[in-house]
């Protein structure tokens, strides 16, 4: 079958969700002011009257980048909240599980991850309100996190849920700067979980939790 009649077949989402895919990996090889709609379509393997049925630009596939990554940072976010509601058991390995999820995630959609990093601090500005609100969902979601440890008597009262959020965030930017950016570096991800919760749960613990 031709590569022409396959793409007629293809459902409308499954066409985009293809465009997309190869525009993430485009823009994680090449960057995003490198990178061009010829090498998306390339990599795609469209047409280039294919790619503008579904995006106006290289600026319109980016933004649509950011939205899906929020959706899926999202979706990972509630089902970490739904399962920290329903556990029990000591804060640190209920912290240990939150880390490696996180840190899961960002190795599933590494490329992604790739882009947000690098292009971050020198994007257009015209995307910064999407990228400011992929930190803002991370930060809430940490604040809730820590407060309702703090309810149930596992993390010190006296620390402040939003100053806490940022330094995990900030834990975390470090982090995937070093697994995501430099794969030379190999580690296992439930080892630096382990490590990660160890560091936290030492200085954040309450008395009753230790």
């Amino acid at each position: 079958m031709s590569n022409k009649r396959r793409r007629r077949l293809l459902h409308p989402d499954a066409r985009r969700r293809e465009l997309l895919d190869a525009a993430v990996a485009v823009f994680a090889r090449k960057g995003y002011r490198r990178a061009s709609i010829s090498d998306i379509i390339a990599a795609a393997d469209a047409a280039r009257g294919t790619f503008y049925l579904y995006f106006k630009s290289k600026e319109d596939v980016f933004l649509a980048i950011l939205d899906d990554f929020q959706a899926r940072l999202s979706a990972m976010l509630g089902e970490e909240a739904a399962v920290a509601a329903t556990r029990a058991g000591d804060g640190r390995a209920l912290l240990r599980d939150d880390i490696l999820r996180w840190l899961r995630f960002f190795e599933r959609h590494r490329d992604a991850t790739t882009i947000l990093l690098k292009e971050a601090t020198s994007i257009d500005p015209q995307f910064e309100p999407a990228l400011a609100a992929l930190r803002r969902i991370a930060l809430d979601h940490l604040a809730r996190r820590f407060r309702s440890m703090q309810a149930r008597g596992l993390m010190r009262a006296s620390l402040s849920p939003e100053l806490m959020s940022h330094l995990q965030l900030g834990m975390f930017d470090q982090l995937l700067s070093a697994l995501v950016l430099r794969p030379g570096w190999k580690v296992k991800l439930d080892v630096l979980a382990d490590q990660l919760a160890d560091f936290a749960w030492s200085g954040a613990r309450s008395a009753a939790g230790e």
